[in-house]
């Protein structure tokens, strides 16, 4: 097979969206040869381990599994037939046999070790990063192939123990241009949202998403994938914050998920979704690490959060950022691109979007929508009634300048009462909605319960209650009984003019410490 010097190049890191795929290709491949070790009987699943090495100040990293390896007879040919693999697109999750090299554009050597069970040899190969890049950059250099991979590769043989079952990706002399595929914290962070690992322990809904998918068929492939002694999982949570990383707080809640299973036109399974209900407050902010709805292929993620986005599937650009949730694809023709960022444009792939297209398009663009029309509606009555609350507070407690405050007050409560009033028919309409949609019935209820005042209402937003339609004569200078009402009306005046000159609360303000103060 002949490859020229660029094309080898393009492989090992021009075909990359940034450094940190190195990680996921390696994963990759590990999680294909531990599924063939399982499935032979070699290895039990419990057992099965990915192992990611970071040395900051050596500058290496190694990712090993305790999987199938490779025997000596098929070493050389698999390790140096570059994007010549054998793999199965149908069943393994790498198909193109480049993976294994993505580590060579950052570091100055790679080099893989692996034997096989009952050989006592371990085979090992080295590839020379420097070689290459200086071969690469070298416009008078125009190698063959096979002079190109004697010229960068070099193969020995080592002693082994039989029972020994394994393979090694070592990256030595990682490149200062690549640092940051040594920094474990964004390693971490990028495996837990890429990789084919567990939920959290304490995410409360995935025992349900993998009921669902055990009901139904489908496979949520899951590995042990551990950096430097600590196991990665996918950081789902219930809890939707807002703020930053250092100072953020609740304001959103995931309370159940909801599943949706995409079939072709022939009833077979395209593809299966779950997703977050909560009161779909708002975009759910940055600082919540799995915001959007993420688009899988055997667990390993496709593309960033974006992938499942407008125009293709939703309508606004912000409408997955609403959401929380997994699509995971299951159709065998759909195949990631080379840059795994989506799928091949391919009759499946054209297939797979026209399907999921209606659901996102419409009933998930129409869910975050009616959770706005309830929330407006029910906030629009919440603030009816505090206003009401207050306007009878300073009714009977002297909380009024004067008659005119008093009536301009009144005036403003009352055309809030008819916003109210507006609002309670949409409520009542909503509510209509969630007899025959029971995930609308689980958004209205979590928002209805947030705006749920602690006591019964005594009467209807559109009715005046006796304490509001009550005269009141006293106002806040009667308070001031040692002065005469001709001074009374003279301090009310000059409380009319702080009224007016200042901004409300610090007219409030002024106005309580003079009266405080006058009332000595």
């Amino acid at each position: 097979m002949a490859v020229g010097k660029n094309i080898l190049e393009n492989l090992t890191s021009a075909m990359y969206e940034n450094s940190f795929t190195v990680y996921r290709e390696f994963i990759q491949n590990a999680a294909d040869s531990i599924d063939k070790a399982v499935e032979s009987g070699l290895l039990v699943s419990d057992d099965a381990t990915i192992d990611i090495c970071i040395e900051y100040t050596k500058r290496r990293i190694t990712v090993y599994d305790n999987a199938c390896g490779i025997s000596m007879r098929e070493f050389k040919k698999k390790m140096t037939d570059v994007a010549d693999s054998d793999k199965d697109r149908d069943t393994d999750k790498g198909f193109r046999g480049i993976g294994r090299l993505a580590g060579l554009g950052y570091c100055d050597r790679l080099v893989f070790r692996t034997t096989a069970k009952g050989e006592d040899k371990e085979s090992v190969i080295s590839w020379n990063g420097v070689t290459l890049r200086e071969i690469v950059d070298d416009p008078t250099a125009h190698p063959t192939s096979d002079e190109l991979i004697d010229k960068i590769t070099s193969i020995e043989y080592k002693t082994a123990e039989k029972e020994d079952h394994y393979f090694e990706v070592v990256m030595e002399d990682v490149t200062f241009e690549s640092d940051d595929l040594l920094d474990e914290e964004q390693v971490c962070h990028y495996l837990s949202a890429v990789a084919p690992v567990p939920y959290r322990n304490h995410f409360i809904f995935s025992s349900k998403i993998k009921e669902f998918a055990k009901d139904n068929g489908f496979k949520i492939d899951e590995y042990r994938v551990l950096v430097n002694g600590t196991q990665i999982f996918k950081p789902y949570g219930t809890i939707l914050y807002e703020g930053s990383v250092d100072k953020k707080s609740q304001y959103d809640q995931i309370t159940d998920v909801q599943f949706k299973i995409f079939n072709s036109p022939a009833g077979k399974p395209i593809a299966w979704l779950w997703y977050g209900i909560c009161k779909f407050e708002k975009n759910i902010p940055v600082v919540n690490e799995m915001r959007c709805i993420r688009l899988r292929k055997e667990n390993i993620q496709i593309g960033d959060e974006n992938a499942i986005g407008s125009p293709r599937f939703f309508k606004e650009p912000r409408g997955s950022g609403y959401f929380v949730g997994e699509v995971f694809a299951v159709d065998k023709g759909l195949i990631p691109n080379g840059r795994r960022d989506y799928f091949k444009p391919l009759p499946a792939t054209k297939q797979f979007e026209e399907v999921l297209h209606l659901f996102f398009y419409q009933e998930l663009y129409e869910l975050y929508h009616y959770a706005s029309k309830v929330r407006s509606a029910q906030k629009a009555v919440a603030n009816f009634r505090k206003m009401e609350e207050a306007f009878n507070d300073k009714s009977e407690n002297a909380g009024f300048i004067d008659s005119d405050e008093r009536e301009a007050a009144q005036k403003e409560l009352d055309e809030e009462r008819g916003r109210a009033e507006k609002a309670e028919r949409e409520i009542a309409n909503r509510k209509k909605d969630t007899e025959e949609n029971e995930v609308y019935k689980r958004v209205f209820t979590a928002i209805e319960n947030t705006y749920k005042p602690a006591e019964p209402a005594q009467s209807g937003v559109g009715k005046k209650s006796e304490k509001s339609d009550r005269k009141q004569n006293k106002y806040m200078t009667q308070n001031l009984s040692k002065f005469k009402s001709k001074d009374q009306k003279l301090i009310a005046r000059i409380y009319g003019i702080i009224k007016n000159i200042l901004p409300k609360d610090m007219a409030d303000l002024v106005i309580k410490k003079i009266q405080e103060e006058l009332s000595k």
